[in-house]
């Protein structure tokens, strides 16, 4: 299976263009998959975009973003066991391009990966599958957090990991959340009791109040603004994409905090999204406000990035 295909590339830092990709997928258990719909994922894309430090790789460009996509099924390897040509999927990683870096690779009309790489749907997909990914991250993040249901948690920020943790911890009966957003369309739908604007919001009553801090906003300082409500001894949990993960220890230690900062998603995470965006206990509705055929692409990524309404922009390539 090889080929070209139409896609989303990072041609250097700043300059996205839709070209024409060669794939080449030649292992047995590999798979080629026809996009439906792929999603943009704003915190990491903009330091891709700017090209800041977001780990310890190197950026060689050109480079393929996309970490969540929903298609159908085209052609597959013999090796192939868990889907058919015509099945529907869920795709998290486009890794057989040539020529081109796949920092996750599924911005393209069609995506050649390994088998190990898709989750199949065994139905026609529907807008909700695009959560799949985000909501695996979570499951992941919150199950290393030592949580019952009396637990009271503060999320600093609403993007679309805040509003998803927050739904996700409702869904497993963890409902004394409030949240930091300054942005007011997203406080209105946060799943959460207490709204602040402003650190400043939360006043002297809040202290020692929390078990569990989640930051989401790639904004590390906040953390030094936000101990004085942390109980002492109880956790943080790092869910940003952050450009300088630096902050003073010396502000945060008498609080003696659990920093968890490791929330890998396994295949098994992504297995119990799946099954738990089936249920009514996660409202999916309200993440997807932007749609956008491929064509306008540039546009998409403007609102995904700088506009204060957007949470799930979605790129059309149907």
């Amino acid at each position: 299976m090889q080929g070209q295909a139409k896609s989303i590339v990072l041609i250097k830092a700043n300059k996205l263009r839709l070209v024409d990709t060669a794939y080449l997928a030649d292992q047995d258990n590999d798979v080629l998959v026809k996009t439906i719909a792929t999603t943009i994922t704003p915190g990491l894309d903009r330091l891709l975009l700017t090209n800041k430090p977001v780990s310890h790789r190197v950026i060689n460009y050109p480079i393929m973003l996309g970490s969540e996509m929903i298609g159908q099924v085209l052609e597959t390897g013999p090796g192939v066991t868990s889907v058919s040509p015509g099945d529907f999927v869920y795709t998290f990683k486009g890794d057989r391009w040539k020529d081109i870096e796949p920092y996750y690779g599924c911005h393209a009309e069609i995506v050649a990966t390994s088998e190990s790489n898709i989750l199949p749907l065994g139905r026609a997909p529907i807008h909700r599958d695009l959560l799949i990914g985000l909501l695996g991250y979570i499951v992941s993040a919150i199950e290393k957090a030592r949580l019952e249901p009396s637990s009271r948690v503060l999320i600093l920020g609403l993007g679309s990991v805040g509003l998803m943790a927050a739904e996700y911890l409702n869904s497993i009966g963890i409902t004394n959340i409030d949240a930091l957003e300054n942005f007011g369309i997203r406080a209105q739908i946060g799943n959460v009791h207490n709204i602040g604007m402003e650190m400043t919001d939360f006043n002297e009553s809040f202290n020692d109040r929390y078990d569990l801090i989640i930051e989401t906003t790639g904004r590390i300082l906040l953390i030094e603004k936000a101990i004085r409500m942390l109980k002492h001894g109880r956790q943080i949990l790092l869910m940003g994409n952050y450009e300088v993960l630096a902050y003073d220890y010396r502000l945060l230690q008498h609080k003696e905090p659990v920093l968890i900062c490791s929330s890998i998603t396994e295949y098994h995470h992504i297995q119990k999204a799946r099954e738990l965006l089936e249920h009514p206990d996660i409202d999916s509705e309200k993440f997807f406000t932007n749609v956008f055929p491929v064509d306008r692409f540039e546009l998409a990524y403007r609102v995904a990035l700088d506009s204060k309404e957007a949470i799930k922009t979605v790129i059309s390539w149907v």
